[in-house]
């Protein structure tokens, strides 16, 4: 019997008190601990019992010595790149990091001076703003367009900005809005990117979570092949971000020369041994809990939507990708500072501000929903009765 697929998730797991982030944080976040924590981008969804297993027999051992990235690990990941997304890898092209956000800061430090462009896709995850602004480097924000209710990108603009950049941070699948990215969008980024020497750096950490819509890597598409850095990590898949393991897939040997060299000089390139042992059994003994996983998130998402039918002034944008709900509360009518109450306050909800996402987050709000169908119960249970309280 596979045991992958034995998790309970509607099983009640209590999080307290284990230096969870998004519940030891909460008083510091919302002024309160009175909320139900719906914000950082883990899930309250236990691992395969295969990562968990793998763990403790390595533990079981009582020395914790140094350890080195050994065989098994470059093939994980380079069988779980064929077999997941077609995307065909050598062992030479990957350099392991802590974290993709490390990643991002890297590839800002190495590829660009101080005063450079740097295109960024907002509304964005905050850290694509911080990387490029704590390094003196200029944002430019290529603000994706709402169209017919769905996001898409501005080419135009697209374009135009990339005249005046070095870099671009692209994230794929998109975080917070959800977006998977079709084969055509991304032949027009890699075409306009080479045309005018912008290095593509592809944050694809939600690869994995994508559902009806397939995921296509950036760096397979023929014009984008030579100009981009990969950045990926079993941590959002596989719910495994506090045992920090990430890695780069760099196909061009100057690029990757130039990517590996701070990872050298600042001596960032020892592994965790642990790190090693989750992301070897996540990528080969872990796909069975993997697809139990993604049809009760998206048993999840189709509840949330339904239950949104009684708030007609909240709005769930299409999500392909990702745990992470985008809500359009801009019917509310509230300034940013009162919708973020309304939440913690009416609802009892702790989740991420659209404001933190930059431009285009005015008046959304975004949503974790990696939880237990039964919490779910409770969050639209408070939500409905916070909107009808409004």
């Amino acid at each position: 019997m596979n045991k992958n697929i034995m998790v309970d998730f509607d099983k009640p797991l209590s999080r307290e008190g284990t230096h969870a982030e998004k519940y030891d944080a909460k008083l510091r976040k919302f002024g309160t601990n009175d909320v139900m924590p719906l914000w950082v981008a883990d899930m309250d969804l236990a691992v395969s019992l295969a990562i968990q297993e793998a763990l403790l027999k390595r533990i079981e051992h009582p020395i914790y010595g140094y350890t080195d990235y050994y065989d098994a690990y470059y093939n994980a990941i380079i069988y779980w790149m064929k077999k997941s997304h077609h995307f065909l890898v050598d062992r030479e092209w990957i350099l392991p990091l802590s974290s993709v956000v490390t990643g991002l800061s890297f590839a800002v430090d190495v590829f660009t001076q101080e005063g450079d462009g740097v295109i960024v896709q907002p509304p964005i995850y905050s850290p694509f703003y911080t990387v490029v602004t704590n390094q003196k480097r200029e944002v430019l924000e290529n603000e994706l367009i709402i169209v017919e209710g769905a996001y898409q990108i501005d080419f135009e603009d697209f374009e135009a900005k990339a005249q005046h950049a070095k870099l671009f941070l692209f994230c794929s699948p998109h975080n917070p809005t959800g977006r998977v990215w079709r084969k055509e969008e991304l032949t027009k980024l890699a075409i306009i990117c080479k045309k005018y020497g912008v290095i593509i750096i592809s944050d694809e950490v939600h690869a994995d979570l994508a559902y009806t819509t397939k995921h296509i890597p950036i760096a397979i598409i023929e014009e984008a092949k030579e100009i981009t850095i990969t950045l990926n990590a079993p941590s959002k898949t596989f719910n495994i971000a506090g045992i920090a393991s990430a890695y780069a897939i760099v196909e061009n040997k100057k690029l990757r020369e130039q990517f590996e060299a701070p990872l050298k000089r600042y001596a960032l390139m020892h592994p965790n041994l642990l790190a090693l042992t989750a992301t070897i059994t996540a990528y080969t003994q872990s796909d069975a809990w993997l697809a139990s996983v993604k049809n009760y998130l998206q048993a999840n998402l189709t509840y949330m939507k339904e239950r949104l039918e009684t708030m007609p002034k909240i709005k769930a944008m299409p999500t392909e990708a990702t745990f992470l709900l985008w809500l359009d509360c801009t019917a509310l009518n509230l300034s940013d500072d009162v919708l973020e109450k309304f939440f913690i306050e009416k609802a009892k909800l702790g989740l991420n501000s659209g404001v933190g996402f930059g431009k285009g987050g005015n008046g959304f709000m975004r949503f974790n929903f990696a939880v237990s169908h039964e919490k779910l119960v409770e969050a639209m249970d408070r939500l409905e009765a916070g909107y009808h309280n409004c």
